[in-house]
């Protein structure tokens, strides 16, 4: 098959796209420039007219491919599928349902209405996907197991990452109230985090947090690997790749986790509500290395079971064989 991959929301595109060429399928990749994207959500409209232009680029180039199919990532995307009249899988994956407006509402669902199948990649968002689509389909999303390995035991570091961004959307203001107790009950444990997001002053004015500037990520499996433990989302409630990777890099981690209808067994995430939650588990675990090996273990474990590769594109090829065939998509296997 030929198959066109557009956008790539933490390389579940290219996961899947190396997946698919290792099996002999032919994928390309399609950048959009998504200009204005740091914008507001009530000011981004007036680049309408020079993203137009940038998707008209793209559906002239996707026509020129002669593509089987087209893999489209982020849900309001999906339009450009619809205006290209060419065959798409729609991949959603959570700001792209959660920051609707008023103004991408209805191209969302457009978007959704049309595609010749939907996935979405954390169970919480079949609240948004599924009274337009109840044929849609969670489909996990796949961690390079190989790349994200552990090379230390956690035992080894005593320090914590903070693997999420530091927004609202993630519970930020539940992660400083849990930096600033840690600071006070035990300084001697450093906190590591990538700036960004509007919380980003306040941690930095913490004495017990380091605050780095974004590397490649091809450096994140060693940065993870320097810390004994990992503080993921503290509002979602579900398990994102930053909380996925960390697991499959054997550390624990420690999040906000209340989402049950995914997997067939819940991930081993020590789950915290708030931020005297998320200190009180961080500080046990700094004082206990036997458990941060033992916790980090049975993470990586899980997400090779859940989350591995092979698993993962073995579904996109079932769903898009299908519909290039002409066929009723196969019933997902078992979770």
């Amino acid at each position: 098959m030929r198959i066109a991959e557009i956008n790539d929301i933490a390389s579940v595109a290219s996961e899947i796209g190396a997946g698919l060429e290792a099996r002999g399928h032919a994928v390309d990749y399609y950048y959009l420039r998504l200009v204005g994207a740091r914008l507001h959500p009530n000011v981004k409209p007036v680049t309408g007219p020079i993203r137009a232009l940038d998707w008209l680029d793209i559906i002239r180039r996707i026509r020129a491919g002669r593509y089987d199919l087209v893999h489209i990532h982020y849900a309001y995307l999906g339009n450009i599928g619809a205006l290209g009249g060419f065959p798409y899988i729609l991949h959603c994956h959570g700001t792209d349902l959660r920051g609707g407006t008023l103004v991408t509402r209805p191209l969302i669902a457009n978007a959704i209405r049309q595609a010749r199948h939907v996935f979405y990649s954390t169970p919480d968002l079949a609240a948004w996907v599924l009274p337009l689509r109840p044929d849609a389909e969670f489909l996990p999303n796949p961690v390079d197991t190989r790349l994200f390995a552990p090379a230390t035991p956690p035992s080894a570091h005593r320090s914590a990452w903070v693997a999420c961004a530091l927004t609202k959307v993630k519970g930020a203001e539940r992660i400083l109230r849990a930096c600033r107790l840690l600071a006070e009950r035990a300084p001697d444990l450093p906190v590591d985090a990538f700036g960004g997001g509007e919380f980003t002053q306040a941690f930095r004015a913490l004495p017990n947090v380091t605050l780095y500037a974004r590397h490649p990520r091809s450096r994140l499996p060693q940065i993870i690997d320097e810390h004994g433990i990992v503080i993921g989302q503290a509002r979602l409630g579900s398990v994102g790749m930053a909380e996925l990777e960390a697991m499959a890099c054997g550390r624990p981690v420690v999040a906000w986790f209340n989402e049950r209808g995914g997997c067939s067994e819940p991930p081993p995430i020590l789950s915290a509500v708030d931020g005297d939650d998320i200190a009180r588990v961080v500080e046990r675990l700094a004082n206990d290395p036997a458990a941060r090996d033992r916790l980090g273990a049975a993470g990586r474990a899980w997400v090779e079971r859940h989350h591995g590769v092979e698993r993962i594109v073995d579904r996109v090829e079932a769903v898009a064989r299908a519909i290039v065939r002409g066929e009723s998509i196969p019933a997902a296997p078992a979770a």
